[in-house]
């Protein structure tokens, strides 16, 4: 007879009769998932069918090594990570045979025509945020920069910005999301709370804008809109719904993550005078010599490193999480079929075995090949792997340009430090950001 494989020798957490370890984890899973890792080792039960890898081989060998026997659609659509995203059509959250024919059609468009639209295109739109700042005003930065990306994210997907209307329709539809991934309560979709009606209501609107927005002929262009182009053209062709689904998706993920990258690396670049005037100085020399466009990221590599180090620190994807269709074993554990399995950028890219300094701010680490010293599975912010995200190139380039464009031009100044939290909903975002610009 065929032993049952089960989590029970693996260790982890003592869980509460009813709620298992739901409370520690809904109250701060940031903290709850550390103390996990620290305490229990690279393999950790989470509950009956959860387990933390946090070792970097292990991460690197679920990732990468093990991938085609991991489904993201079990974690997709059920649990508190991924209610109201409501695009299951969409290639992030496909698996298998179909998510390779999406990413195949996808994967063209994000070349180099697209980064150098993006490098154009971030200049104009951090002229345009920039000219509204006044030196000792107070600027919700959040807030700003997320108009900033929004205008951005829209000009490369569908070649022309939206409408201050069209941009609220997304900001709209974000904040029920975020909303709900938080929220310990697994309420029913089908319950007309006041965030399920928000959200409801978001994703009709939604909807309406996108069918208008690609209705244009002018949209298919393959300069002026390479994303919808190659979404519009590609084989297979994607249906009406596939088709939004993915230009959501697209839209909503490449929005909040971008924006929040360039506010942790502010807040971080505030808290360290030195690194900002290093940035500062190195900006002002590369806006003064070098054309918009990609040739400028090769005179930014102290910027390129704050970034970098600004995404160890506070990576907007803070977890990952995978079904596991078939049984495994990781670290010596057996980790039968039917297991989600997680790891956490939050945790390995904070751990102290692999990273001197860990909790500290230190872009020098990211100079001079220093990064090529780590274990792959200890620094993933756009994950690993064939699924690692398909804009990591892109959202780098973004992030590092507004940074510099920022930076090179105030001295921001955060206006209350203590404030200032991570809240880990579906991305890590940083709350309670007003800053204050000076003059250099």
């Amino acid at each position: 007879m065929t032993a049952v494989v089960t989590l029970a020798d693996i260790p982890g957490p003592a869980e509460d009769s009813y709620l298992g370890n739901l409370h520690a984890f809904s109250s701060d899973p940031l903290a709850f998932l550390t103390r996990c890792a620290r305490e229990y080792g690279d393999v950790v039960r989470l509950g009956d069918h959860n387990v933390l890898l946090t070792g970097p081989e292990l991460v690197e060998r679920m990732l990468v090594d093990r991938n085609e026997v991991f489904s993201k659609k079990g974690v997709e659509n059920s649990g508190r990570a991924a209610r109201g995203r409501g695009f299951p059509r969409a290639m992030m959250n496909s698996d298998g045979a179909d998510w390779k024919a999406k990413r195949h059609r996808l994967q063209p468009a994000f070349g180099r025509t697209l980064a150098v639209k993006a490098a154009e295109l971030v200049d104009a739109q951090g002229e345009r945020m920039l000219a509204g700042w006044r030196p000792g005003e107070p600027r919700d930065l959040h807030r700003d920069v997320s108009v900033l990306v929004l205008r951005l994210v829209t000009g490369l997907m569908f070649g022309d910005e939206f409408t201050a209307r069209d941009a609220a329709v997304v900001a709209r539809l974000v904040r029920p999301i975020m909303e709900l991934s938080t929220s310990p309560l697994l309420l029913p979709d089908w319950l007309p709370t006041p965030r399920h009606l928000r959200l409801k209501r978001g994703l009709r609107d939604m909807d309406r804008l996108l069918r208008r927005l690609t209705a244009d002929p002018a949209a298919v262009d393959p300069e002026r809109a390479p994303v919808l182009h190659a979404l519009v053209t590609g084989t297979p062709a994607p249906s009406p719904d596939e088709l939004r689904d993915e230009l959501a998706t697209l839209v909503l993920s490449a929005f909040e993550t971008s924006n929040d990258a360039v506010v942790w690396t502010s807040v971080l670049l505030a808290r360290h005078p030195g690194a900002a005037a290093r940035v500062r100085d190195e900006a002002v020399a590369a806006f003064g010599s070098t054309p918009p466009g990609l040739a400028r990221m090769e005179r930014l590599p102290y910027t390129n490193a704050a970034v970098r180090e600004s995404l160890r620190l506070y990576s907007p994807a803070w977890m990952t999480s995978r079904d596991s269709t078939a049984d495994l074993e990781f670290g010596g554990f057996a980790v039968p079929a039917g297991t989600t399995v997680t790891v956490s950028q939050w945790v390995n890219h904070r751990d102290p075995r692999h990273w001197e300094r860990a909790g500290e701010f230190d872009p020098e680490r990211w100079l001079e090949g220093g990064a090529r010293k780590m274990p792959r599975g200890s620094y993933f912010p756009f994950g690993l792997g064939a699924r690692a995200c398909i804009g990591a190139s892109l959202a780098t380039t973004e992030t590092v340009h507004i940074v510099a464009d920022i930076w090179r031009r105030h001295r921001l100044e955060l206006l209350d430090p203590e404030r200032i939290t991570p809240r880990p909903a579906l991305a890590l975002q940083p709350m309670g950001v007003t800053v204050v610009p000076r003059p250099w």
